[in-house]
């Protein structure tokens, strides 16, 4: 990635979602530098959106019960749980558009109830 361009993030459009990080992928993917920029971009595109429609019935439920965004319902365990689904399905999205085969790995000083 750019250096240059610290502001980069894959995006789908709707505030609800949190926005990727396209600067740290590449290290938090561990993808090889023969991986192109242009393709992580497309890939993180794709996966944000498929993300949105996996998981538009709890942006649905969450916006119902007056949420703004997905963050805004990280001050509970299940919030700060589907926080975390949502980032891993994102992640193995992008692996997947990318054909590369995802291993989970821990996120740091993240806990869910």
């Amino acid at each position: 990635m750019n250096h240059q361009d610290t502001a980069r993030a894959g995006d789908c459009h709707d505030p609800f979602w949190p926005r990727i990080d396209l600067n740290g992928l590449r290290k938090r993917l561990k993808l090889q530098r023969t991986t192109g920029d242009a393709a992580i971009e497309v890939a993180a595109h794709c996966a944000v959106i498929k993300a949105a429609r996996e998981f538009a019935n709890w942006r649905v439920a969450l916006r119902s019960l007056g949420y703004r965004r997905l963050d805004d319902v990280c001050g509970h365990d299940h919030g700060r749980a589907l926080r975390i689904c949502y980032l891993c399905f994102v992640d193995a999205a992008i692996m997947l558009y990318l054909g590369l085969p995802y291993v989970r790995s821990p996120r740091r000083g993240v806990r869910h109830g």
